[in-house]
């Protein structure tokens, strides 16, 4: 009797030359759309089968070794993610890569963030092969991610719980919002006391509508200071604080925490200079009305697209503090 081997791709055959690929559905994709392949040299490919316009605005990564590629597939216009295996000598640190691209797709909420963490996982394999130092976090960065940050533990955690906090906050993942949660989703923006009264959406996609959930704006707004001041803030002082909290209360959500920080390309050896202190947010609700650009609002184009949103112009989707809590804990 032969042994069954541990190679997902023993078992499958060959695809004919030319660009249609005979992939094996990967079940625990599921309900995404991952195959296994082998194109006709025999190479190992993994790919996803995707709705086109949810590839918008994404950037791959050049990996030595791997063939990364977005295509339309003209059958049925279908986007397909794909990656490539280039020598079969790497064939079991290939099989690793995959399955953490499987394991985090599977685990996304729609099919935007499905497309997103397929992409951000190679994206996390490119700089772990690379090596070397992580480059440091733009200004514009820091700040967003101290928001981020600020928001999973002084406003999703007291109302969800920790563990439910750091798992809903996606935003690291480059999903197309920062947090997920049952019935809700928050897309977090921070800006500075001193600038102009706007906050920059950068995607088509991070004010669309998510079915079943209702999306909040939450912008937060920091001034700057000095470390001296009490109550100042960089990105090292607000991740101890969440670091100190999940020790307390969620230990075991940190590795979650650990990693999706790695993901936002945080470094504890890093020096950061933005201090802040943060003044206050505002929640905005959006809905039909909410002035925002989405996918689809211009059938021929443009894609990729980034627009300022003047915070003058959303008084009326404006929340009270009692309706933001009452949506925060699943009562609006």
């Amino acid at each position: 009797m032969t042994a069954k081997s541990d190679d997902p791709w023993s078992e499958i055959q060959a695809s004919p030359p030319g660009p249609r690929l005979n992939g094996r559905l990967v079940a625990e994709s599921r309900p995404w759309e991952i195959f296994r392949a082998l194109d006709h040299l025999g190479r190992r490919i993994l790919f996803l089968v995707h709705a086109r316009a949810t590839t918008s605005g994404i950037a791959l990564p050049k990996i030595a070794g791997l063939d990364v590629e977005a295509r339309v597939r003209s059958e049925d216009d279908k986007g397909i993610l794909s990656v490539t295996l280039e020598n079969a000598d790497d064939a079991d640190i290939f099989t690793r890569f995959t399955d953490d691209i499987i394991e985090t797709v599977a685990a996304a909420r729609d099919e935007v963030t499905a497309v997103q963490s397929f992409v951000g996982r190679m994206w996390k394999w490119h700089a772990l092969l690379k090596g070397g130092r992580k480059p440091t976090l733009s200004r514009e960065v820091q700040l967003g991610l101290i928001g981020e940050l600020w928001t999973l533990l002084n406003i999703v955690a007291p109302s969800r719980g920790l563990d439910t906090a750091v798992v809903g906050w996606r935003g690291s993942q480059r999903a197309p919002k920062d947090f997920e949660l049952s019935e809700l989703c928050i897309e977090c923006k921070a800006r500075g006391a001193a600038s102009r009264n706007k906050v920059r959406i950068t995607s088509e996609h991070q004010l669309d509508d998510v079915p079943g959930h209702q999306l909040i704006l939450l912008v937060h707004t920091f001034a700057s200071t000095g470390e001296e001041d009490v109550g100042a803030l960089d990105l090292h002082e607000m991740v101890g604080q969440v670091r100190s909290a999940i020790a307390s209360d969620a230990p075991h959500a940190s590795k979650a925490f650990e990693a999706a920080l790695e993901d936002a390309g945080h470094d504890d050896t890093h020096e950061y200079e933005v201090i802040v202190l943060h003044r206050a947010f505002d929640a905005y609700k959006v809905q039909s009305g909410f002035p925002r650009i989405v996918p689809g609002a211009f059938p021929d184009g443009p894609i990729e697209v980034a627009y300022d949103l003047p915070l003058a112009e959303l008084s009326v989707f404006h929340m009270s503090e009692r309706d933001f809590n009452d949506q925060l804990a699943g009562e609006g």
